[in-house]
């Protein structure tokens, strides 16, 4: 669902991105200019059919179009080393039983040109109609837009634009059908990340990784800082990575190559004499490139590593040498790209691609939306509040109280509405938490503050106008043809002062945002303990493991450490995640009794607490009351898929964690990468066990907890004691007399030492 809000966003910014119909005609006509492109291959290659799917673009349901002259926006991109040729849209749509005929219809516009009009006869109303209608392929650009503008009336006397029973639904199963040609690029480094990742697909990044069978771990760790770096590119979209060993991929691939690991198919590939990043056409396919990843040994391929995913801005040329790659200023805690800054105010300006995706317009216009991250340890249990200094202009109704508004919500829950007025000027009765204040004529200048419980790692705040029509006494609507508003972007969001603190083991937190591993975004404190002689599938999770924490930070882990070793020098003072590693493990805790899933070929063993609690946790409404203790141990041997992850303290540093990575069989492990990219099954993760049976996600939250973060002392006692009312009154009451004893002795030796000193001056 958070996938599908963000790229929901983005297709809002594309939108906006499209606006200009003279931008889009510029674009179309770079597009086929392009100088790396060569057009005469193009015109040779096979085409192919590429089906896109309205789901695929993160529409989850329907797509409601409310009102007369609304419209719904779906975006979408085209690879740079493709060309369409011919495209198709197919859409159902159903349109409301209360349309008349004749003068209702839908109009379909690709980049703001119009391509066809969907009219609405008698017999229709009220049904779904599957519908398509072809796009002119000389307006498509790197990024697409196809927007839907229904026209619709219900009166043929009386006609308001505003009518609720004016509207049309379409449907997700709708789909964009295009044949496409590959193109041929050059083999040319300035064109990263493309075509490896392109920014102008919306899919999932499926980037093959391939080294010789000759590899060692620091190889490994190569490859794992680059499926970070990869990561962090797709973001929302997520990413895996195909790892496999001599085998020439038919696809955009990396490749690994050192002087004595050299895969297959380039043995005869020359020796190096340092690190080196060069693109190369695919020996059997001219339309698919290879990224070799170049150097003496794994030393080598680390340092080329670490150049692409920093330097990647001044690469240009086939082949380029990395020469020196060095950290100069190390990175601080929670300071990820991804994450919205904790210890400063946060203009929502920071917060979107473009300021002009702060602004709609339109009758009912599309609401508003700014998705924003946040570290999941923040604090802010019995906090009054996030606040927010709301800045916003807007057309103004043609009188007051005409019931246009705005609406504030986060996550889709609701938080504030505020009334639209002809002055500009708010504020009602029964809003007396929140002040309205406005300055001027059309704007308003609101302190809003957001219910803490409200607010997650990840967040979508939404700003919908709501703009009421009114008739005059002759059926005629006074409201413009336009409405326009806007959010200031100097609208501030202000998390500092919040302290960090989280109960632990928390899988939620590490299924949504890679906590703790991602609190130092390039992994300098994270440690990977993989089995010796690991499994390809369990180094393919490694890969797709160090892609996610790369989406969650937006930053490469470019100082991860990889081992193989259940060493405590190694893993003294680190976050440990573990894959695919089971006795090493007990046999590494101080107490085995303490790890309470144990996953290892047809052998599994788990143990259960009396209640499963969910922990409330993330937004800290209340602590847990005591420890989830095992109440329940069962022991089997099956066989089947079967998977899970599970959470504890580290044996080698209090307050540590360790995550660990539990499969049945190898293969098994597919099930882990699938279940931490699927938004529906991580809203079922929690506790300190997460069990993967087929389709089914089942979590735990049993054995002892631990808390990572620091409070202050006062709020610290306050916090853990808060379900402990008699304890607490107890403690006050014992303060109290404490507090009287020392101040009646204080008192006392006061009183004494004044009597003193009056007999004194008596005699």
């Amino acid at each position: 669902m958070l996938n599908n809000k963000k790229l929901t966003a983005l297709t809002t910014a594309i939108t906006l991105m499209c606006m200009s119909g003279s931008l889009a005609a510029q674009e179309v006509k770079q597009q086929l200019s392009e100088p790396h492109a060569q057009q005469q291959d193009a015109e040779n290659a096979t085409v192919f059919k590429r089906v896109v799917p309205f789901t695929q673009l993160g529409y989850s349901g329907s797509i409601a179009i409310q009102g007369s002259e609304a419209n719904a926006y779906v975006g979408f991109g085209s690879r740079l080393d493709e060309v369409v040729s011919k495209a198709t849209l197919y859409f159902d749509i159903t349109p409301s039983p209360a349309l008349l005929a004749l003068v209702s219809h839908v109009k379909v516009y690709l980049n703001n040109e119009l391509m066809g009009v969907a009219s609405i006869v008698d017999g229709q109303q009220g049904k779904k109609l599957s519908l398509s209608m072809p796009l002119d392929t000389r307006y498509f650009s790197n990024y697409n837009q196809i927007r839907f503008e229904l026209i619709g009336n219900t009166h043929k006397d009386c006609a308001n634009p505003n009518d609720s029973s004016i509207w049309a639904e379409i449907s997700q199963s709708s789909r964009i059908e295009m044949f496409v040609q590959k193109t041929q690029l050059e083999s040319d480094l300035s064109l990263l990340p493309a075509p490896f990742f392109d920014v102008r697909d919306f899919s999932q990044l499926n980037l093959p990784v391939v080294m010789g069978d000759k590899y060692d771990l620091d190889e490994v760790k190569a490859a794992g800082v680059l499926s970070s770096y990869f990561g962090s590119l797709a973001a929302w979209r997520g990413a895996q990575f195909p790892l496999s060993f001599d085998t020439l991929p038919e696809r955009n691939a990396v490749v690994f190559v050192t002087n004595d690991n050299k895969p297959e198919f380039l043995k005869d590939f020359p020796d190096t004499d340092g690190p080196r990043l060069q693109v190369i056409t695919h020996p059997t396919d001219p339309y698919v490139k290879l990224l070799l990843v170049i150097g003496r040994d794994s030393a080598d391929l680390n340092t080329a590593v670490r150049g692409l995913a920093l330097g990647n801005q001044i690469l240009t040329g086939p082949i380029a040498k990395i020469n020196e790659v060095k950290q100069i200023k190390p990175r601080v805690p929670y300071d990820a790209p991804n994450w919205v800054s904790t210890d400063r105010p946060v203009a929502l300006s920071e917060l979107v691609e473009q300021k002009s995706m702060l602004q709609v317009e339109g009758r009912t216009p599309p609401p508003i939306s700014v998705s924003l991250r946040l570290p999941p340890d923040l604090f802010t249990w019995q906090s009054r509040g996030i606040p927010m200094d709301l800045n916003y202009r807007y057309s103004p109704p043609t009188e007051d109280h005409s019931g246009s508004r705005l609406t504030l919500s986060i996550n889709d829950q609701f938080i504030e509405a505020f009334n639209l007025t002809t002055e500009g000027q708010g504020g009602d009765s029964n809003r007396v938490r929140v002040p309205l204040l406005d300055d001027s004529f059309l704007s308003s200048d609101d302190q809003v503050r957001i219910p803490a419980f409200k607010v997650g790692s990840k967040n979508q705040i939404d700003f919908e106008f709501g703009f009421a029509s009114v008739t005059d006494g002759q059926c005629q609507v006074t409201q413009p043809s336009k409405q326009y508003a806007v959010v200031d972007g100097d609208s501030t969001l202000d998390f500092s002062g919040f302290p960090h603190y989280i109960e632990m083991p928390n899988m939620r937190a590490f299924a949504t945002s890679g906590f703790p591993y991602t609190r130092m975004a390039d992994l300098s404190e994270t440690a990977v303990v993989v089995p010796k002689n690991a499994p390809r599938e369990a180094l393919q999770t490694f890969l797709n493991m160090m892609g996610s924490l790369g989406a969650d930070s937006g930053y490469p882990g470019i100082q991860i450490q990889l081992t193989d070793q259940w060493d405590a020098e190694t893993l003294k003072d680190k976050d440990i995640l573990s894959i695919g590693v089971v006795r090493s493990l007990e046999e590494a805790a101080n107490d085995p009794e303490q790890v309470n899933l144990v996953v290892e070929a047809g052998e599994r063993q788990i143990r259960l607490p009396s209640k499963n609690e969910q922990q409330l946790g993330m937004n800290w409404m209340s602590p847990s009351d005591a420890n989830q203790v095992p109440a329940d141990y069962v022991s089997v041997e099956a066989d089947g898929s079967f998977a899970a992850i599970y959470g504890m303290e580290s044996p080698y540093t209090s307050n540590r964690s360790l995550v660990s990575i539990m499969a049945a069989h190898p293969a098994d492990f597919a099930s882990v990468d699938k279940a931490l990219s699927d938004s529906g099954k991580i809203e079922h993760m929690f506790g300190s066990v997460v069990t993967l049976r087929n389709d089914e996600v089942a979590s735990y939250n049993v054995g002892s907890h631990y808390y990572v973060g620091e409070l202050p002392v006062w709020q610290l006692v306050w916090y853990h004691f808060s379900n402990h009312p008699i304890v607490v009154a107890c403690f006050a009451a014992i303060l109290m007399v404490i507090v009287t004893i020392v101040l009646w002795r204080v008192l006392r030796q006061v009183s004494a030492k004044r009597l003193e000193k009056t007999e004194e001056e008596e005699e």
